[in-house]
C-alpha cells in the first residue's frame, strides 16, 4: 500500500509540473488621472479603479467605506508626509482582477487611511506589491509592466543603473542640487507634483539633479513642509512624465530613460 501511495503520489506531482506554466509578463494599462497613473480593477466582482501608488506603504488600501461590517480585523498604523499617524484596518479580500488579468493571489489588503484621497481612486496598489516582482512604468505609453523572475529587462529601460535606499516603506535616490546641495527624494506614482521643503526651494528652482554623476531633468516643484525625518521631498508626475523607470526592488536598483516628447 505505501508503495502504491508513493506511486500515486510521483505520478500526480509528475502530471501537475507537465501542466505548470512558467510565470509570465504581467502588463497593465493604466490612465493619467489629475497627473495620476490609474487601474481598472475588479475586486471580488466589484469595480474599482486603483492607483498606482510606489510612495504607498501597503500592497493594496481601499477607501474605508469599501469593505461591509465585520471585514475589518486588527488595525495598523501608518504615518503620512505630513507626519499624521493613520489607523487602517485590514480587509478581507479573496480576489483581484486588474483589467484582463486575474492575480494569482490577491495582495493583503487594509484600507486606506489617507484625510485626501485622490477622486479618481478607490484605493491603491503600493510598495507592499510593486516590491514582490522587477517593473517597469511608462507614463507616455500608459503601462506598468511587472516582470517575471526568469525575463530579461526590457531593452527600453537601458543600461545606465542607479542604486536607490529604502527609509522605511519608502524608495528614496540621494541626488544632488545644481548648487551642490544633498537632496534625499522619495519616488511617488502616488504624487501628482515633484515636492520639496520650503528651505530647498531655492535649490531645486531650475529642476536639474545630479546622480551618480548624471544630470537628471525631475521638472518643477512645489513647496511642501514634510515632517517625515531624513525626507527632502517626492518625485512625482513632473518626473515619471520625463523618464521610464525601471526598477529592481531586490537590488535596490534602476534604470532611467528619457521619454519622448
Amino acid at each position: 500500500m505505501t508503495t502504491l501511495k508513493t506511486w500515486l503520489g510521483a505520478g500526480l506531482l509528475a502530471a501537475h509540473a507537465a501542466h505548470a506554466q512558467p510565470e509570465a509578463d504581467l502588463t497593465l494599462a493604466f490612465t493619467l488621472e489629475a497627473g495620476l497613473p490609474v487601474l481598472q480593477a475588479r475586486i471580488d466582482g466589484r469595480e474599482a479603479r486603483l492607483l498606482i501608488d510606489s510612495g504607498g506603504a501597503a500592497a493594496l488600501a481601499l477607501r474605508a467605506d469599501w469593505a461591509p461590517a465585520g471585514d475589518a480585523a486588527s488595525a495598523v498604523m501608518s504615518q503620512d508626509a505630513q507626519g499624521q499617524l493613520r489607523r487602517n484596518d485590514r480587509l478581507v479580500v479573496r480576489e483581484v482582477v486588474l483589467g484582463p488579468h486575474a492575480l494569482p493571489q490577491a495582495p493583503a489588503a487594509q484600507t486606506w487611511g489617507k484625510a485626501k484621497r485622490p477622486a479618481a481612486a478607490d484605493g491603491y496598489l503600493g510598495w507592499g506589491w510593486l516590491r514582490e516582482r522587477r517593473w517597469v512604468i511608462d507614463y507616455a505609453a500608459g503601462q506598468l509592466q511587472r516582470l517575471a523572475p526568469a525575463s530579461p529587462w526590457p531593452a527600453a529601460c537601458g543600461s545606465a543603473v542607479l542604486p536607490f535606499e529604502m527609509l522605511g516603506s519608502l524608495a528614496v535616490l540621494r541626488l544632488r542640487a545644481a548648487d551642490g546641495q544633498a537632496l534625499v527624494l522619495g519616488l511617488d506614482t502616488g504624487a501628482s507634483r515633484n515636492v520639496i521643503q520650503p528651505r530647498l526651494a531655492q535649490a531645486v528652482a531650475d529642476g536639474a539633479l545630479t546622480a551618480e554623476g548624471r544630470v537628471l531633468q525631475a521638472g518643477a516643484f512645489v513647496s511642501v513642509p514634510l515632517q517625515v525625518p531624513g525626507l527632502d521631498g517626492f518625485l512625482g508626475q513632473d518626473f515619471f512624465s520625463r523618464y521610464r523607470v525601471c526598477m529592481d526592488p531586490a537590488r535596490r536598483q534602476l534604470w532611467l530613460q528619457p521619454l519622448a516628447g
